[in-house]
């Protein structure tokens, strides 16, 4: 019982492939619509390397209300603060960058769950309820099957620990962050590179040991097909700002080329 269905654990249980974007710059509260009109799925929206205190972060969230596409949020550190306004808000899920260990796994279950799988503070008639009345018990449990707990795999150090870290009991999901995952291994961060190619299939291989799904940021189309039909269920296939100014620079260079010298330098 939330204040909007959160459809994407079932939809990666039937082996469905979500899209959606992160979102670190644009701060209107349409966003959530005019993400949903695009189609897709969902949005991560970026409290690491983002701008979005609190009050940004509620204007957003409460953006997505009415449609299919979900709010997660990526929180800056694995502290219970950082975890509990979110959920309070009424974000589907939480991505927490650098996850290492077991111990952090753990505390990642602890703040984003209700007891007795976690230790989520209780706050009802708010945001996530819709503002309802709601029976406690029944209202705990669905909240904690539904809300999705990625833990972002992107440090050499992970990579060893995989088998501690995706086996810990609440962990929903691995999510591959290729760029700081290739600064760490020392390896190129193109997902046509085998060295980075292996260290996917080495994270996807100890995902399905352990019954977690996986998600990955790329904005290689082409290679995104490929490891979805390897069971990566969630797909991150662009940015806003790599959308909003690589389609306004094409704009801006097809306009050139069919006008030729009348486009204006500028000053």
């Amino acid at each position: 019982m939330s204040v909007e269905p959160n459809w994407i654990k079932p939809a990666l249980r039937r082996g469905e492939t979500i899209v959606g974007i992160m979102v670190s710059e644009l701060k209107t509260p349409m966003l959530g619509a005019m993400l949903d009109a695009a189609g897709l799925h969902f949005a991560i929206i970026d409290q690491e390397h983002g701008a979005y205190g609190a009050d940004a972060l509620g204007a957003i969230v409460a953006g997505f209300r009415g449609g299919r596409c979900r709010p997660l949020v990526r929180v800056p550190d694995t502290r219970r603060e950082y975890f509990l306004t979110p959920l309070e808000l009424g974000a589907a899920g939480i991505v927490v960058p650098r996850v290492e260990s077991r111990t952090q796994a753990e505390e990642v279950v602890k703040f984003g769950r209700y007891a007795p799988q976690g230790d989520r503070g209780l706050s009802l008639m708010r945001a996530h309820t819709g503002f309802r009345r709601v029976d406690k018990d029944s209202y705990l449990a669905k909240a904690n099957d539904d809300i999705v707990l990625i833990a972002q795999i992107e440090t050499r150090q992970a990579v060893e620990r995989l088998d501690e870290i995706l086996s810990t009991p609440g962990i929903d999901m691995a999510f591959i962050g290729p760029s700081d995952l290739s600064l760490s291994c020392g390896t190129s961060s193109s997902l046509r590179d085998p060295a980075m190619r292996g260290l996917v299939d080495t994270i996807v291989a100890a995902a399905k040991r352990h019954g977690v799904f996986v998600g990955i940021q790329t904005y290689d189309l082409a290679i995104a097909a490929e490891l979805a039909a390897q069971g990566i269920g969630l797909v991150s296939c662009n940015t806003d700002a790599n959308a909003l100014l690589s389609t306004l620079s094409g704009n801006v260079a097809e306009l050139r080329r069919l006008l030729g010298g009348r486009v204006s330098a500028g000053l």
